[in-house]
């Protein structure tokens, strides 16, 4: 049987009560759950639709049900302790500083788009407060993925600052050491 040591899979929950990341990356698991459950329940395909809503609502689902997804692999591989494992490039800070960019400007357009639907009077009563709930989730994850991804460009900045003070601590050094003189007795 292997040692305590040797398991492949361990369950470590500091990634949450320890980290900021681990914090945020919880508080985005719910609210892109709630996003993506509010923009599901707005129920427009029983009524006619001229406002072309459906096919927003649709974009809104997709962007907060692709963040859930993603938020709930991210943490699964944090407390599974798969995190140490993966090859450094996927778990660069700037991979992920990017990944949180782009979740940032699809929530900004999808929210926008849910509350512009939410508001219009061709909706039904219910579909609108349904959207307009859906449309501030959307709004609080996309301030969630924008303070993760202000959080990884910083990791990313210290990283890039301390390459730099190790780089130019070897360099100290002169670059010729003049050999002592030879034949002195």
């Amino acid at each position: 049987m292997a040692e305590q040591g040797d398991n492949f899979i361990k369950f470590t929950p500091e990634f949450i009560t320890k980290t900021l990341i681990g914090k945020i990356k919880c508080a985005q698991l719910v609210f892109t759950l709630l996003a993506g459950a509010c923009s599901s329940s707005v129920n427009l395909f029983y009524y006619s639709d001229p406002c072309g809503c459906s096919s927003m609502f649709g974009f809104f689902s997709f962007v907060a049900w692709t963040a859930f997804i993603n938020a709930l692999i991210d943490m699964i591989i944090h407390l599974l302790g798969l995190w140490e494992r993966l090859l450094w490039i996927f778990r660069h800070p700037a991979v992920h500083a990017v990944l949180c960019a782009m979740a940032v400007v699809a929530f900004l357009i999808a929210s926008s788009l849910a509350a512009s639907c939410a508001k219009d009077r061709c909706l039904p009563s219910a579909s609108k407060s349904t959207g307009g709930a859906a449309s501030f989730f959307g709004f609080v994850c996309l301030v969630l993925f924008a303070v993760e991804a202000v959080l990884q460009f910083q990791e990313y900045r210290g990283m890039q600052q301390e390459a730099r003070h190790q780089s130019s601590g070897e360099t100290k050094q002169p670059d010729y050491i003049e050999p002592p003189p030879s034949g002195v007795v």
